[in-house]
């Protein structure tokens, strides 16, 4: 079993001038050096929350389908784990595989190795059920379905998600098109908000908001709305902000290592952003 990003973020939650402004730093001696302590704060800032702040794609690799027994209702003993079904829900059988680290947006692609070593695709509704309500989101057959069989290899059933909530991105719109040009998109982006600086109804300076309608097959993306002027090379947010707290935190956090480049964080510091961060920590119950 695994757990990769094969696509990582392409922002960090604060930009350069709002961390130079909080640390009350003027000059640019060590621009190069702020972001890196910015990525190493929002890191462990999602590791201690057990989530993803800006928006990836992760990939989850399994060697076959869950049916597994949950011993927090089972106990340690069943009579059997060849049930489905309410009988399942009684012992303690589970069979939705969760996505680790939310909020899952939704599923890119979903595959496994049939019992040939063929290469077979799950769709969301027709083969299975996305609940990304649930925090961690979940995977389930259909109501009186199991998962299919699969081959008995490492790493057979693989499912790449998006999750995050948000991040900038780099595109392009052209006046009175609904068109967006220089990212590759995924349907699991349709939804969306989409802020694009400029695109708005007063050239330059007014922003477009709006979210993605539609996704084809060669990743090309499709606004809710037309633009009202062209952009070019736009660094436009996708998804939806990340939280103050979680912002504040972050800030907290570089500018701790900043400071103090030699020590380790001091123990009361860290607990202040730890309570900054509780909101957001995925607990498991």
């Amino acid at each position: 079993m695994a757990l990769l990003t094969i696509v990582p973020p392409t922002s960090e939650p604060i930009t350069l001038a709002q961390m130079k402004l909080f640390a009350r730093v003027d000059f640019p001696d060590d621009d190069t050096l702020w972001p890196t302590l910015m990525a190493s704060a929002r890191e462990w800032c999602e590791v201690y929350c057990q989530r993803r702040f800006m928006l990836r794609t992760m990939r989850l690799l399994m060697d076959f389908f869950p049916g597994y027994v949950d011993f927090k209702l089972a106990g340690q003993k069943v009579s059997s784990p060849f049930v489905s079904g309410s009988n399942a829900v009684l012992v303690g059988i589970r069979y939705a595989i969760a996505l680790p680290y939310p909020r899952v947006r939704g599923v890119v692609q979903f595959l496994y190795q049939d019992e040939n070593g063929d290469p077979q695709t799950l769709i969301p509704g027709g083969t299975y059920i996305l609940d990304i309500e649930s925090q961690p989101a979940r995977l389930m057959p259909l109501f009186g379905e199991m998962w299919p069989v699969a081959r008995v290899v490492a790493n057979a059933v693989q499912v790449d998600y998006l999750t995050g909530y948000g991040g900038n991105i780099t595109i392009g719109v052209t006046a009175s098109s609904a068109a967006i040009t220089g990212y590759v998109f995924n349907s699991s982006m349709v939804g969306l908000s989409l802020t694009v600086p400029g695109a708005g109804n007063s050239e330059g300076t007014a922003a477009l908001v709006t979210a993605i309608s539609a996704v084809d097959d060669s990743g090309n993306g499709t606004m809710a709305n037309n633009a009202v002027f062209t952009v070019a090379g736009a660094y436009a947010y996708l998804g939806e902000p990340i939280p103050d707290l979680v912002q504040i935190a972050v800030m907290r956090l570089s500018n701790y290592y900043y400071e103090n480049r030699t020590s380790s964080p001091d123990k009361n510091f860290l607990d202040s952003v730890k309570q900054q961060l509780a909101p957001y920590r995925d607990l498991r119950l």
